[in-house]
């Protein structure tokens, strides 16, 4: 599909005036953001640690690549580097000299570059602000596309160009697989790390749904049992690979950032479609879906996402301690009987209840009734009030 989705962090690139790094996980849109919505004047691609590649196609060392950067600068010039994590930090000096007439605009894939940057000792730490490009948010995507399914999956900006269809990704899903797999890699390899088995294990499981640390290391039967799980959890939040979500206990419900490659690990464990030559019918997408309604819709009622495993409540959001409102979430349709079953269970948790269904409009049982069409409405709602800010 060629499709270009407008997003909320393009008005403030069109129109940046300071020092800036872009930074977040691999192919969540960073460059087409930059080539979309920036009137740039010099645009520089750092291939390796030794050189850089122009827009022309030359390949350029680094030592003269910056001397360019210095000069454009010196000019008034708009100027971005993009790859920057591969830039050795022993340039960074070099960096910090250069004329601030003009508009240096760097793009990091990782998260570690942050690290660098602005380490108290680093030479570029007062000079640049830093701005986060993470996978699209899902109110964004609904509103223009006005698809609540494929919506999930287009969060993630690189499957795009490859589907028309949430029936066409399962089709394709050996395909996702190992790309994923090489992303993953890659997202490593950026952060300066190696994709060791217990990482990758680890993110199997997680596909899978399985998210308590203790059962994790019951599973891996890794060295320090559940503290080195844990500790492997969050290194992975902070590559922007996994994302921790609250719960009603004192435990974090850990799910996938990108839904795409949640789904894709999840065939990959379930039934090793990159290893065999099987035709995969189902996948879990509801449960993304449940999760991206659910980031959306705490953001519409001023609260934070908060799920419930123990309970089996899809989403409830809160205001610190404060539960506003609990939700069911359905695919399909929502019976009159099931309604009432959901609400009598989620009435124990919250005082405000509501049903969501991506097939039509639920009962009007509850507090709050939201199908297809209402929660296009309130995504489209949400994005005017990002514009108006």
């Amino acid at each position: 599909m060629r499709l270009v989705l407008k997003r909320k962090e393009c008005d403030e690139l069109r129109n940046v005036e300071y020092w800036l790094l872009l930074y977040g996980r691999r192919k969540t849109g960073k460059t087409t953001l930059i080539k979309n919505c920036i009137k740039y004047d010099y645009f520089v691609t750092l291939a390796n640690e030794t050189e850089g590649l122009l827009e022309s196609g030359e390949r350029i060392k680094i030592e003269e690549l910056l001397k360019e950067v210095r000069s454009e600068l010196k000019k008034g010039s708009k100027v971005v580097i993009d790859e920057f994590q591969r830039l050795p930090e022993k340039f960074y000096v070099d960096i910090s000299t250069f004329d601030k007439s003009g508009i240096l605009i760097l793009s990091g894939s990782s998260y570690g570059i942050l690290n660098k940057v602005f380490d108290r000792n680093s030479p570029l730490l007062g000079l640049i602000t830093p701005k986060e490009i993470p996978i699209i948010s899902y109110e964004e995507v609904l509103s223009q596309l006005e698809d609540p399914l494929l919506s999930t999956l287009f969060r993630d900006p690189w499957i795009i160009p490859f589907i028309n269809s949430y029936e066409e990704f399962v089709n394709r899903i050996k395909e996702f697989s190992l790309i994923s797999k090489g992303l993953i890699g890659e997202v490593f390899k950026e952060e300066e790390r190696s994709l060791t088995e217990i990482y990758y294990q680890l993110l199997l499981r997680v596909a899978e749904g399985i998210w308590k640390t203790s059962e994790l290391a019951g599973i891996l039967q890794v060295k320090g049992g559940e503290a080195t799980v844990s500790s492997l959890m969050n290194k992975l939040s902070r590559m922007g690979l996994i994302k921790k979500i609250r719960t009603l206990g004192k435990e974090y419900y850990y799910r996938h950032v990108s839904p795409v490659i949640s789904l894709s690990l999840y065939a990959e464990s379930k039934y090793l479609i990159t290893e065999r030559d099987v035709r995969v019918h189902e996948l879990p997408i509801g449960l993304e879906v449940q999760f991206s309604i659910g980031e959306m819709i705490s953001k519409y009622y001023g609260g934070d996402f908060v799920y419930s495993p123990k309970e089996d409540i899809d989403i409830i959001v809160m205001n610190r301690k404060k539960r506003i409102i609990a939700f069911e979430v359905k695919m399909g349709e929502i019976t009159k009987s099931e309604a009432k079953e959901a609400i009598k269970k989620m009435s124990k948790v919250a005082e405000k209840v509501g049903l969501i269904s991506l097939k039509d409009k639920p009962p009007e049982i509850g507090d709050v009734s939201i199908g297809p069409k209402e929660l296009i409405e309130i995504s489209k709602e949400l994005n005017k009030k990002k514009e108006e800010k």
